[in-house]
């Protein structure tokens, strides 16, 4: 379901190509907690304050595009 596009030492930015009708890869810096969201319409939605377990059960979920919805979207700030 989940392919690593690149992956850097801990901390640093995540790309992570994702098995979805509505996403087609995430972003994530662990450091800042900054979680980028490219959707398949190729719209790209960015969040702060993203915990690394949360995006750890984006990319797990059996259904990425229903665990953004419930529990990313409108949980946490969209960054500018």
């Amino acid at each position: 379901m989940i392919k690593n596009l690149r992956s850097k030492t801990a901390g640093c930015k995540v790309e992570t190509a994702v098995d979805s009708k509505l996403i087609e890869a995430i972003a994530y810096d662990e450091d800042s907690r900054h979680l980028r969201v490219y959707l398949t319409n190729g719209q790209r939605r960015e969040y702060e304050g993203v915990p690394k377990g949360v995006v750890v059960g984006l990319t797990m979920a059996e259904s990425p595009g229903d665990f953004y919805m419930k529990a990313i979207r409108g949980k946490y700030p969209p960054r500018p």
